[in-house]
């Protein structure tokens, strides 16, 4: 018998391994997981960013919800570790939240935005690199205590997740073709 692994135990241990490693790596990580994200937007209408499934997000409100929590996330990280956050912002409140701003931006303005908030990760871990905070823990809602560098993989695993979840929009029969 195969037993299956609890996704949400399989992410956690994810997030400690790749925590464990240095920055460097964690960066290297960093700039894979945005280069999966330009690829899975780079060709993106303005008519499929705002196609919606069913009662599902359209890919607009997933990129705001991506860029307003990394962004939050970012801040809470650099408060915690004492420094200031490249762009500051509001912590996150909740799960699930679209920042209001995000949703009036058109697709070309949202993948800036999506390349900015990669690069505002790097340079808020850039920061930190000798820092002594960063055993620090602040409280995931599904995961429990993370320390910053766990936060730093945790937008990996977020980020991913969310691509996912844009290859689904994509393979809807109904997604409207290229133009």
């Amino acid at each position: 018998m195969v037993q299956t692994q609890d996704p949400i135990q399989k992410a956690l241990e994810y997030m400690r391994y790749q925590g464990s490693k240095s920055i460097e790596d964690l960066s290297a990580l960093i700039r894979r997981t945005e280069t999966s994200w330009s690829e899975a937007i780079e060709r993106m209408s303005e008519q499929q960013a705002e196609f919606r499934p069913g009662e599902e997000w359209c890919a607009k409100e997933v990129l705001g919800h991506l860029i307003g929590t990394n962004r939050g996330i970012n801040q809470q990280i650099a408060d915690m570790a004492g420094t200031q956050s490249p762009k500051p912002a509001q912590r996150v409140k909740g799960m699930g939240e679209i920042p209001e701003e995000y949703e009036q931006m058109d697709i070309s303005r949202l993948r800036t935005e999506v390349a900015d908030v990669f690069g505002e990760i790097e340079e808020l871990m850039s920061s930190l690199a000798d820092n002594q905070e960063l055993d620090q823990q602040f409280p995931h809602p599904l995961f429990g205590p993370l320390n910053l560098k766990e936060w730093f993989v945790f937008h990996r695993v977020h980020a991913m997740d969310h691509v996912q979840q844009l290859d689904k929009i994509k393979a809807d029969p109904a997604y409207p073709a290229a133009s």
